[in-house]
Protein backbone atom coordinates (compact mmCIF):
# COMPACT_ATOMS: atom_id res chain seq x y z
CA UNK A 1 0.00 0.00 0.00
CA UNK A 2 1.01 3.60 -0.53
CA UNK A 3 0.25 6.81 1.31
CA UNK A 4 -0.12 10.31 -0.12
CA UNK A 5 2.85 12.41 0.97
CA UNK A 6 1.73 15.94 0.12
CA UNK A 7 1.07 15.20 -3.54
CA UNK A 8 3.34 12.20 -4.02
CA UNK A 9 2.89 8.51 -3.32
CA UNK A 10 5.45 6.78 -1.13
CA UNK A 11 5.35 3.04 -0.43
CA UNK A 12 5.12 2.30 3.27
CA UNK A 13 3.88 -1.30 3.24
CA UNK A 14 7.09 -3.09 3.96
CA UNK A 15 10.45 -1.65 4.89
CA UNK A 16 13.00 -3.74 3.04
CA UNK A 17 16.63 -3.02 2.36
CA UNK A 18 18.47 -4.68 -0.49
CA UNK A 19 21.55 -6.78 0.14
CA UNK A 20 24.15 -6.20 -2.56
CA UNK A 21 25.85 -8.95 -4.51
CA UNK A 22 29.06 -8.17 -2.65
CA UNK A 23 27.60 -10.05 0.33
CA UNK A 24 28.28 -13.27 -1.60
CA UNK A 25 31.97 -12.55 -1.11
CA UNK A 26 31.34 -12.16 2.60
CA UNK A 27 29.52 -15.52 2.81
CA UNK A 28 32.38 -17.24 1.01
CA UNK A 29 34.90 -15.53 3.25
CA UNK A 30 33.13 -16.55 6.44
CA UNK A 31 32.92 -20.14 5.22
CA UNK A 32 36.69 -20.11 4.73
CA UNK A 33 37.11 -18.46 8.13
CA UNK A 34 35.15 -21.23 9.87
CA UNK A 35 37.25 -23.94 8.20
CA UNK A 36 40.50 -22.22 9.20
CA UNK A 37 39.27 -21.73 12.76
CA UNK A 38 38.53 -25.44 13.06
CA UNK A 39 42.02 -26.28 11.77
CA UNK A 40 43.98 -23.73 13.81
CA UNK A 41 42.05 -23.68 17.07
CA UNK A 42 43.72 -26.60 18.91
CA UNK A 43 47.20 -25.11 18.67
CA UNK A 44 46.81 -21.34 18.58
CA UNK A 45 43.53 -20.17 20.02
CA UNK A 46 42.03 -20.26 23.49
CA UNK A 47 39.00 -22.51 23.64
CA UNK A 48 36.58 -19.83 24.89
CA UNK A 49 37.66 -17.29 22.27
CA UNK A 50 37.56 -19.93 19.54
CA UNK A 51 34.08 -21.05 20.53
CA UNK A 52 32.67 -17.52 20.46
CA UNK A 53 34.40 -16.50 17.20
CA UNK A 54 33.27 -19.72 15.52
CA UNK A 55 29.70 -19.30 16.79
CA UNK A 56 29.56 -15.67 15.60
CA UNK A 57 30.93 -16.57 12.16
CA UNK A 58 28.39 -19.36 11.69
CA UNK A 59 25.53 -17.25 13.04
CA UNK A 60 26.54 -14.30 10.85
CA UNK A 61 26.43 -16.43 7.71
CA UNK A 62 23.07 -17.93 8.70
CA UNK A 63 21.65 -14.52 9.61
CA UNK A 64 22.70 -13.04 6.27
CA UNK A 65 20.78 -15.75 4.40
CA UNK A 66 17.73 -16.34 6.63
CA UNK A 67 16.96 -13.05 8.40
CA UNK A 68 13.90 -10.96 7.55
CA UNK A 69 14.81 -8.19 9.98
CA UNK A 70 13.75 -5.38 7.66
CA UNK A 71 10.47 -6.91 6.46
CA UNK A 72 7.54 -5.75 8.56
CA UNK A 73 4.42 -3.61 8.56
CA UNK A 74 4.69 -0.11 9.92
CA UNK A 75 2.48 0.64 12.95
CA UNK A 76 -0.88 2.40 12.45
CA UNK A 77 -0.60 6.00 11.28
CA UNK A 78 -0.06 8.11 14.43
CA UNK A 79 -1.30 11.11 12.49
CA UNK A 80 -4.81 9.63 12.48
CA UNK A 81 -4.93 9.18 16.24
CA UNK A 82 -7.06 11.59 18.26
CA UNK A 83 -5.68 10.38 21.58
CA UNK A 84 -4.07 13.06 23.76
CA UNK A 85 -0.38 12.86 24.67
CA UNK A 86 0.24 11.37 28.10
CA UNK A 87 3.98 11.96 28.08
CA UNK A 88 6.75 13.58 26.05
CA UNK A 89 10.53 13.17 25.79
CA UNK A 90 13.12 15.08 23.81
CA UNK A 91 15.11 12.56 21.72
CA UNK A 92 18.47 13.33 20.13
CA UNK A 93 19.71 10.88 17.48
CA UNK A 94 23.49 10.68 16.91
CA UNK A 95 24.53 8.51 13.98
CA UNK A 96 27.84 6.66 14.33
CA UNK A 97 30.94 7.65 12.36
CA UNK A 98 32.02 5.77 9.26
CA UNK A 99 32.72 2.10 9.99
CA UNK A 100 35.15 -0.31 8.36
CA UNK A 101 32.12 -1.90 6.65
CA UNK A 102 30.99 1.52 5.32
CA UNK A 103 34.53 2.18 4.13
CA UNK A 104 34.52 -1.03 2.10
CA UNK A 105 30.93 -1.36 0.82
CA UNK A 106 29.27 2.06 1.06
CA UNK A 107 31.70 4.16 -0.91
CA UNK A 108 31.52 4.35 -4.71
CA UNK A 109 31.64 1.04 -6.59
CA UNK A 110 34.46 2.11 -8.90
CA UNK A 111 37.83 0.59 -9.70
CA UNK A 112 38.90 1.06 -6.08
CA UNK A 113 36.22 -1.34 -4.77
CA UNK A 114 38.13 -4.59 -5.44
CA UNK A 115 41.13 -3.11 -3.63
CA UNK A 116 38.98 -2.05 -0.64
CA UNK A 117 37.33 -5.47 -0.53
CA UNK A 118 40.64 -7.32 -0.69
CA UNK A 119 42.13 -5.08 2.02
CA UNK A 120 39.12 -5.61 4.30
CA UNK A 121 39.17 -9.40 3.86
CA UNK A 122 42.93 -9.45 4.45
CA UNK A 123 42.40 -7.52 7.67
CA UNK A 124 39.67 -9.95 8.67
CA UNK A 125 42.03 -12.87 8.10
CA UNK A 126 44.67 -11.20 10.28
CA UNK A 127 42.11 -10.93 13.10
CA UNK A 128 41.03 -14.55 12.75
CA UNK A 129 42.73 -15.76 15.92
CA UNK A 130 41.26 -13.14 18.26
CA UNK A 131 37.80 -11.91 19.22
CA UNK A 132 37.92 -8.97 16.82
CA UNK A 133 36.67 -8.38 13.31
CA UNK A 134 36.43 -5.81 10.52
CA UNK A 135 33.07 -7.20 9.36
CA UNK A 136 31.31 -8.60 12.42
CA UNK A 137 30.37 -5.64 14.65
CA UNK A 138 32.41 -3.45 12.32
CA UNK A 139 34.41 -0.79 14.26
CA UNK A 140 34.96 2.84 13.31
CA UNK A 141 37.35 3.38 10.42
CA UNK A 142 40.07 5.99 10.77
CA UNK A 143 37.78 8.43 8.95
CA UNK A 144 34.96 7.51 11.36
CA UNK A 145 37.19 8.17 14.36
CA UNK A 146 38.10 11.60 12.98
CA UNK A 147 34.39 12.31 12.45
CA UNK A 148 33.75 11.46 16.10
CA UNK A 149 36.59 13.76 17.13
CA UNK A 150 35.02 16.54 15.03
CA UNK A 151 31.77 15.96 16.90
CA UNK A 152 33.67 16.21 20.18
CA UNK A 153 35.15 19.54 19.10
CA UNK A 154 31.67 20.76 18.16
CA UNK A 155 30.21 19.72 21.53
CA UNK A 156 32.98 21.49 23.40
CA UNK A 157 33.09 24.58 21.16
CA UNK A 158 31.00 27.73 21.01
CA UNK A 159 28.59 26.35 18.38
CA UNK A 160 27.76 23.36 20.56
CA UNK A 161 26.38 25.37 23.48
CA UNK A 162 22.78 24.23 22.95
CA UNK A 163 23.77 20.56 22.71
CA UNK A 164 25.92 20.91 25.84
CA UNK A 165 23.00 22.35 27.80
CA UNK A 166 20.73 19.54 26.63
CA UNK A 167 23.37 16.97 27.56
CA UNK A 168 23.56 18.22 31.14
CA UNK A 169 20.10 16.80 31.88
CA UNK A 170 20.15 13.88 29.43
CA UNK A 171 20.52 10.15 29.73
CA UNK A 172 22.97 8.67 27.21
CA UNK A 173 22.10 5.41 25.47
CA UNK A 174 23.73 3.50 22.65
CA UNK A 175 23.43 0.49 20.43
CA UNK A 176 25.70 -2.27 21.77
CA UNK A 177 27.57 -2.30 18.45
CA UNK A 178 31.11 -0.92 18.68
CA UNK A 179 30.85 1.88 16.12
CA UNK A 180 27.87 3.45 17.90
CA UNK A 181 29.29 3.12 21.41
CA UNK A 182 32.68 4.45 20.28
CA UNK A 183 31.06 7.46 18.60
CA UNK A 184 29.19 8.24 21.82
CA UNK A 185 32.18 7.95 24.17
CA UNK A 186 34.45 9.97 21.85
CA UNK A 187 31.92 12.63 20.79
CA UNK A 188 30.65 13.21 24.33
CA UNK A 189 33.88 12.33 26.16
CA UNK A 190 33.58 15.28 28.55
CA UNK A 191 30.55 13.64 30.19
CA UNK A 192 31.86 10.07 30.32
CA UNK A 193 35.21 11.32 31.53
CA UNK A 194 33.33 12.89 34.44
CA UNK A 195 31.68 9.57 35.30
CA UNK A 196 28.32 9.74 33.45
CA UNK A 197 27.05 6.31 32.31
CA UNK A 198 26.33 5.15 28.76
CA UNK A 199 23.50 2.62 28.74
CA UNK A 200 23.78 -0.11 26.10
CA UNK A 201 20.34 -1.09 24.78
CA UNK A 202 20.05 -4.10 22.46
CA UNK A 203 16.81 -2.71 20.94
CA UNK A 204 19.04 -0.21 19.10
CA UNK A 205 20.82 -2.83 16.97
CA UNK A 206 20.69 -1.83 13.31
CA UNK A 207 17.82 -2.98 11.06
CA UNK A 208 19.57 -5.05 8.40
CA UNK A 209 20.63 -8.61 7.69
CA UNK A 210 24.28 -7.66 7.11
CA UNK A 211 26.85 -9.27 9.43
CA UNK A 212 28.11 -5.89 10.61
CA UNK A 213 24.85 -5.51 12.57
CA UNK A 214 25.75 -8.41 14.88
CA UNK A 215 27.69 -7.66 18.05
CA UNK A 216 30.89 -9.17 19.43
CA UNK A 217 29.89 -8.46 23.03
CA UNK A 218 28.20 -11.24 24.96
CA UNK A 219 24.87 -10.51 26.70
CA UNK A 220 25.23 -8.09 29.63
CA UNK A 221 28.72 -7.16 28.42
CA UNK A 222 30.17 -3.99 26.90
CA UNK A 223 31.73 -4.06 23.41
CA UNK A 224 35.51 -3.83 23.13
CA UNK A 225 36.74 -0.42 21.98
CA UNK A 226 39.91 0.32 20.05
CA UNK A 227 42.78 1.69 22.19
CA UNK A 228 42.76 5.16 20.57
CA UNK A 229 39.00 5.46 21.22
CA UNK A 230 39.33 4.55 24.89
CA UNK A 231 42.27 6.96 25.20
CA UNK A 232 39.99 9.92 24.37
CA UNK A 233 37.74 9.17 27.35
CA UNK A 234 40.72 8.55 29.62
CA UNK A 235 42.16 11.94 28.66
CA UNK A 236 38.81 13.62 29.34
CA UNK A 237 38.71 11.88 32.71
CA UNK A 238 42.17 13.14 33.63
CA UNK A 239 41.14 16.66 32.68
CA UNK A 240 38.01 16.40 34.82
CA UNK A 241 40.01 15.04 37.75
CA UNK A 242 42.56 17.84 37.45
CA UNK A 243 39.85 20.49 37.29
CA UNK A 244 38.01 19.19 40.36
CA UNK A 245 40.97 17.91 42.35
CA UNK A 246 39.56 14.39 42.18
CA UNK A 247 41.36 11.07 41.96
CA UNK A 248 43.31 10.03 38.89
CA UNK A 249 41.17 8.45 36.19
CA UNK A 250 41.37 4.71 35.65
CA UNK A 251 42.82 3.34 32.40
CA UNK A 252 39.58 1.48 31.62
CA UNK A 253 37.42 4.58 31.87
CA UNK A 254 35.68 3.96 28.53
CA UNK A 255 34.71 0.41 29.46
CA UNK A 256 33.63 1.29 32.98
CA UNK A 257 31.25 4.01 31.78
CA UNK A 258 29.31 1.55 29.58
CA UNK A 259 26.50 -0.19 31.45
CA UNK A 260 25.19 -3.35 29.77
CA UNK A 261 22.12 -4.14 31.90
CA UNK A 262 19.91 -3.75 28.80
CA UNK A 263 22.21 -5.51 26.34
CA UNK A 264 20.45 -8.86 25.94
CA UNK A 265 22.71 -10.09 23.14
CA UNK A 266 22.32 -10.36 19.40
CA UNK A 267 18.96 -10.14 17.66
CA UNK A 268 17.40 -13.48 16.77
CA UNK A 269 17.02 -14.67 13.18
CA UNK A 270 13.23 -14.61 13.54
CA UNK A 271 13.23 -11.10 15.04
CA UNK A 272 11.87 -8.08 13.17
CA UNK A 273 13.09 -4.50 13.41
CA UNK A 274 9.59 -3.25 14.25
CA UNK A 275 9.71 -5.09 17.58
CA UNK A 276 12.89 -3.26 18.56
CA UNK A 277 11.48 0.14 17.56
CA UNK A 278 8.44 -0.27 19.79
CA UNK A 279 10.44 -1.85 22.59
CA UNK A 280 12.79 1.14 22.63
CA UNK A 281 9.84 3.55 22.89
CA UNK A 282 8.59 1.50 25.84
CA UNK A 283 12.07 1.71 27.40
CA UNK A 284 12.16 5.50 27.03
CA UNK A 285 8.82 5.90 28.82
CA UNK A 286 9.28 3.10 31.34
CA UNK A 287 8.27 4.30 34.82
CA UNK A 288 11.33 2.69 36.41
CA UNK A 289 14.06 2.92 33.74
CA UNK A 290 17.18 5.10 33.48
CA UNK A 291 15.34 7.60 31.25
CA UNK A 292 12.49 8.14 33.73
CA UNK A 293 13.83 11.23 35.57
CA UNK A 294 15.46 12.88 32.55
CA UNK A 295 13.72 15.10 29.94
CA UNK A 296 16.22 14.26 27.18
CA UNK A 297 17.50 10.97 25.77
CA UNK A 298 20.65 11.08 23.60
CA UNK A 299 20.77 7.99 21.36
CA UNK A 300 23.90 6.81 19.54
CA UNK A 301 22.85 4.45 16.77
CA UNK A 302 22.44 3.61 13.12
CA UNK A 303 21.12 5.18 9.93
CA UNK A 304 18.51 2.61 8.86
CA UNK A 305 17.17 2.22 12.40
CA UNK A 306 16.81 6.01 12.70
CA UNK A 307 15.20 6.41 9.27
CA UNK A 308 12.73 3.61 9.94
CA UNK A 309 11.89 5.13 13.33
CA UNK A 310 10.92 8.38 11.60
CA UNK A 311 8.83 6.46 9.04
CA UNK A 312 7.04 4.54 11.78
CA UNK A 313 6.19 7.31 14.27
CA UNK A 314 5.91 10.46 12.19
CA UNK A 315 2.41 10.99 10.67
CA UNK A 316 2.45 8.87 7.52
CA UNK A 317 1.03 11.62 5.31
CA UNK A 318 3.63 14.18 6.39
CA UNK A 319 6.72 14.74 4.28
CA UNK A 320 10.13 15.20 5.86
CA UNK A 321 13.59 14.39 4.55
CA UNK A 322 14.25 12.25 7.63
CA UNK A 323 11.91 9.61 6.13
CA UNK A 324 13.98 9.24 2.98
CA UNK A 325 17.55 10.21 3.79
CA UNK A 326 20.10 8.86 6.22
CA UNK A 327 21.56 11.12 8.88
CA UNK A 328 25.16 11.84 7.90
CA UNK A 329 27.94 10.13 9.84
CA UNK A 330 28.09 11.73 13.30
CA UNK A 331 25.08 13.90 12.46
CA UNK A 332 22.85 15.02 15.34
CA UNK A 333 19.05 15.42 14.95
CA UNK A 334 16.61 16.37 17.73
CA UNK A 335 12.83 15.86 17.97
CA UNK A 336 9.97 15.35 20.43
CA UNK A 337 8.49 11.88 20.95
CA UNK A 338 5.01 11.72 22.45
CA UNK A 339 3.40 8.77 24.17
CA UNK A 340 -0.32 8.77 23.35
CA UNK A 341 -2.97 7.87 25.87
CA UNK A 342 -4.11 4.34 24.94
CA UNK A 343 -7.78 3.51 24.81
CA UNK A 344 -9.13 0.79 27.08
CA UNK A 345 -7.37 -2.38 26.01
CA UNK A 346 -5.71 -0.59 23.08
CA UNK A 347 -2.12 -0.89 21.97
CA UNK A 348 0.58 1.58 22.93
CA UNK A 349 1.06 4.40 20.41
CA UNK A 350 3.81 6.95 19.91
CA UNK A 351 4.07 10.03 17.71
CA UNK A 352 6.81 12.37 16.48
CA UNK A 353 5.85 16.01 16.04
CA UNK A 354 6.83 16.96 12.50
CA UNK A 355 7.63 20.54 13.47
CA UNK A 356 9.82 19.38 16.34
CA UNK A 357 12.47 17.77 14.10
CA UNK A 358 15.59 19.93 14.04
CA UNK A 359 19.18 19.38 12.92
CA UNK A 360 21.77 20.31 15.53
CA UNK A 361 24.86 19.11 13.69
CA UNK A 362 25.58 17.54 10.30
CA UNK A 363 22.09 16.94 8.93
CA UNK A 364 20.97 14.47 6.27
CA UNK A 365 22.55 13.02 3.14
CA UNK A 366 21.29 15.45 0.53
CA UNK A 367 21.30 13.27 -2.59
CA UNK A 368 19.02 10.67 -1.01
CA UNK A 369 16.75 13.33 0.47
CA UNK A 370 16.32 14.82 -2.99
CA UNK A 371 15.45 11.42 -4.46
CA UNK A 372 12.79 10.97 -1.77
CA UNK A 373 11.23 14.31 -2.71
CA UNK A 374 10.96 13.60 -6.45
CA UNK A 375 7.50 11.95 -6.43
CA UNK A 376 5.93 15.05 -4.83
CA UNK A 377 7.64 17.36 -7.31
CA UNK A 378 6.47 15.26 -10.26
CA UNK A 379 2.90 15.28 -8.96
CA UNK A 380 2.87 19.07 -8.74
CA UNK A 381 3.96 19.33 -12.35
CA UNK A 382 1.00 17.18 -13.34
Amino acid sequence: PTLDMGGGAVALGQVEFTVTGSCLFVILFFTTLVVMLVILTPAKLEVTTARRKLALALYGAAYLVLSRDSQFQLPPDPGRSTAPASGKKRIIFVRHGESAWNECFNRSFDLSFPVRLFTTLLREAALMLCLDSALLDSPLSQVGFEQAKELQRYVEGDQGEELRKLSETAVFVSSPLRRAAATAVVGFARYFGAGRPLWLVSDLQEISRNVDTLGLAAPWSAPPLQPHEAAVVAAAGRSAAAATGGAAWCRDAASSCMLASFNFGNKAIEDRGSHRLESFCDWVFSPCGPATPQPTVIVAGHSLWFRTFFQAYMPHTAYHECKHAKIVNCGVVMFDLERLQPSCGGRREYRIGVDSVRVLYGGFEKAKAARGAKPAAASKRD
